[in-house]
């Protein structure tokens, strides 16, 4: 299977379904970072570039899949909703463009699931209607990434696309045994899942971090600015986003009583009342219960089904960053308010390797692994490979 990938981002799909033996012919990226991870990481394929820019009709009859995910921000519900206004929407255009001009067998769309409401759902009715237009019978569905291995709540919306008969797309996306009537209530569910990622999180394939080896949980930061529980135990991460800052952005604990130390890398410390656990993210306390901090590029690698140091693309790369020297601070739990008190000694450190600020907008706008690789074998199976 030949495939083009537009808004290529990191190579989610690419990552899926090398294994797969799927060949990817062109990508089309255009931020610097992205960018350089592609050439360092598939230097034989070719970077189109911005997708308004490019000429598909050398492509037609020679590719069998087109995939892509275009810009989710227009439609999300995090952000304003501008919908076909904004120019990010608009590129949902281009990738129609892409379709008609390239003609492929099956076509793979993802966004968020605030694309079927947006604009009152009209956004999403335009691209069916383009789509249909064009010959191809389409399915559609909202999948969540803790069903396919990863401890993440990721829900993303899927269109699945055929040229012609429109039963091979529903037979990818929607499979006969997983149409049941007795489902679980919600609650039973999120147990489930918890127990399920904590043996996903014992076995490396999550959140094995680092130098805690405590007991660890995920929290995440809501509308009031207070971190909570995600799925009641945390043992499920939120959606990884793409803009530190954002609402909904993750945080672990490691619950360890010896660790009261903060530095740039960590926040506040929990703040415990009853069987919850909440911290306002914008005025840490700092105290004996726990520490917080922001999950680490290689924990979201993990989350989002990467291979650890996908994204580490500049190993060599020095900088230098600020930091807070707290040795010799008082340790909190022998005197609390003189840990307070102590200011750290700011110095300068060389660091090196790639920074994180664009390692975690790349993976918060990439798509999952574990997903794109479902879809690629149950496209393997319709197409009887």
């Amino acid at each position: 299977m030949r495939y083009v990938s537009l808004f290529s981002g990191i190579e989610a799909a690419s990552v899926a379904w090398g294994p797969l033996g799927f060949e990817p012919v062109a990508f089309a990226e255009v931020e610097p970072f992205c960018c350089d991870l592609l050439e360092k990481r598939f230097p034989e394929v070719p970077n189109l570039g911005d997708v308004t820019e490019i000429d598909w009709s050398d492509y037609r009859g020679a590719v069998d899949v087109v995939v892509g995910g275009s810009p989710c921000q227009a439609f999300s519900l995090a952000g304003n909703r501008g919908g076909l206004a904004d120019e990010r929407g608009r590129l949902m255009f281009e990738y129609v463009r892409a379709v008609r001009e390239i003609r492929p067998r099956w076509i793979v769309w993802e966004n968020v699931p605030g694309a079927l409401s947006s604009e009152g759902g009209e956004a999403f009715r335009c691209l069916l209607r383009e789509l249909d237009g064009l010959g191809y019978g389409l399915a559609g569905r909202v999948l969540d990434a803790q069903f396919f291995g990863v401890a993440q709540r990721r829900r993303r919306l899927f269109l699945v696309g055929h040229l012609g008969d429109p039963r091979p797309a529903a037979e990818v996306l929607f499979e006969p045994e997983g149409l049941r009537w007795d489902l679980a209530s919600s609650k039973q569910k999120r147990e489930e899942l918890s127990e399920d990622a904590d043996i996903r999180t014992r076995e490396g394939r999550a959140l094995k971090h680092l130098a805690l080896p405590q007991q660890m949980r995920c929290f995440q930061q809501n509308q009031r600015n207070e971190l909570r529980f995600i799925a009641e135990k945390g043992d499920i991460a939120g959606a990884i986003t793409a803009t530190a800052g954002m609402k909904n952005q993750n945080y672990v604990v490691a619950f360890n009583p010896r660790n009261g130390h903060v530095d740039i890398e960590l926040s506040g410390t929990i703040q415990k009342g009853g069987n919850s656990y909440s911290v306002n993210a914008q005025n840490p306390v700092i105290g004996p219960d726990g520490t917080v901090r922001r999950l680490t590029p290689t924990e979201c690698e993990r989350l989002q089904g990467f291979p650890d140091g996908w994204t580490d693309i500049y190993p060599d790369k020095v900088r230098t960053l600020t930091e807070e020297d707290w040795t010799g601070a008082p340790d909190p739990f022998d005197d609390l308010q003189a840990f307070k008190e102590y200011v750290p000694v700011k110095r300068k450190a060389k660091v090196v390797g790639t920074p994180d600020a664009p390692r975690y907008k790349a993976l918060g706008n990439s798509m999952a692994v574990p997903v794109m690789e479902w879809i690629g074998r149950r496209i393997q199976e319709e197409c009887g490979e």
